[in-house]
């Protein structure tokens, strides 16, 4: 069915939020008041993508108040300057998507008499190439914080003064290395893991199978390799992933490293903000272990002298 502006739309949309549990929204075209019909107290609306090029923010075709809207209540925001796509995702299994923005216009919300014509409908089986192409789109996405925005907040009056002087300009951001935040390390328990998801598609539970997801996003894997590929693809990956060559390279300095020492160096140089406590962190080292024994084909190995997990060369002597 087909759900039509100034007909239906924003109440399907609103229906649509209200029954799932969490919803994630990807739309280049933000306006606040639009949003702030959406986000309800019945709505469970955890991420948002946003394109944010400077020229949506001097025209107001997007908002810069969505951000500390959306922190407020708890709801990160991302943003990705090649989105267009307009959707809305609920739990990664179905969408509602079309060409609306999120707009007085797009939803006639507030109704205005000269709202756009706006189409939309509904998809209630997403399939893993859909689910892997929405991780794809979180993985190069910048993740929205309080220094990040400031910088855009301070660069917009001068790049108004510019506008619409040159056709194509841009705003400096310098934020830390998305490379070297705690969610581009793996996710899934093992490699085995992994593997069997990627060729059976069947997983023991939802969050086995999203952390599938994020993993091949991370590393740029694509579904439909041949199991021989794939895991060669993977293994490249993986090794060439600055987080991981990094802390390999502080292993490879000492020929070992204690959980502990490794626990210490994930938390010191991970550029998340804020920083995430050490325990918080315990799981993540746990499989990255596994993964780097496994994918390094024996060149490491784990074992537990004084009661502490050890990462080291198989040829180094215990």
């Amino acid at each position: 069915m087909l759900y039509k502006n100034g007909v239906d739309l924003f109440e399907q949309l609103n229906d649509f939020l209200g029954k799932n549990t969490e919803c994630s929204i990807y739309v280049p075209y933000i306006k606040l008041d639009a949003l702030q019909g959406l986000a309800t107290s019945t709505t469970k609306i955890n991420m948002v993508v946003v394109r944010w090029e400077p020229r949506d923010l001097i025209t107001g075709a997007s908002d810069l108040e969505i951000y500390p809207y959306l922190k407020e209540r708890g709801i990160t925001l991302y943003r990705n300057p090649r989105l267009h796509l307009k959707a809305f995702v609920a739990n990664y299994k179905s969408a509602f998507f079309g060409s609306a923005n999120i707009s007085q216009r797009a939803f006639n919300y507030p109704e205005i008499d000269k709202y756009n014509y706006e189409l939309a409908t509904t998809i209630g089986d997403l399939k893993l190439e859909d689910r892997l192409y929405f991780n794809m789109i979180e993985a190069e996405s910048i993740l929205i914080t309080d220094q990040i925005y400031e910088q855009i907040k301070a660069q917009l009056p001068e790049k108004v003064k510019q506008f619409p002087k040159e056709d194509d300009f841009s705003i400096h951001i310098s934020y830390p290395d998305k490379d070297f935040s705690i969610a581009s390390l793996p996710m899934t328990y093992s490699v085995d893991t992994l593997s069997r998801i990627y060729e059976t598609h069947e997983s023991i539970h939802e969050v086995e199978l999203n952390c599938a997801m994020h993993d091949l996003a991370i590393y740029g894997i694509p579904l439909g390799l041949p199991l021989p590929a794939f895991k060669e693809r993977l293994k490249t990956s993986f090794f060439n992933h600055p987080f991981i060559r990094s802390f390999l390279e502080y292993v490879d300095s000492d020929g070992q490293i204690y959980f502990g020492t490794a626990k210490d160096w994930i938390h010191k140089n991970c550029s998340d903000v804020p920083t995430p406590r050490k325990w918080e962190i315990t799981e993540n080292i746990q499989i990255l272990y596994r993964w780097i024994v496994k994918l390094s084909d024996g060149k490491y190995q784990v074992d537990r002298p004084n009661h502490s997990e050890r990462l080291f060369y198989s040829n180094i002597s215990n």
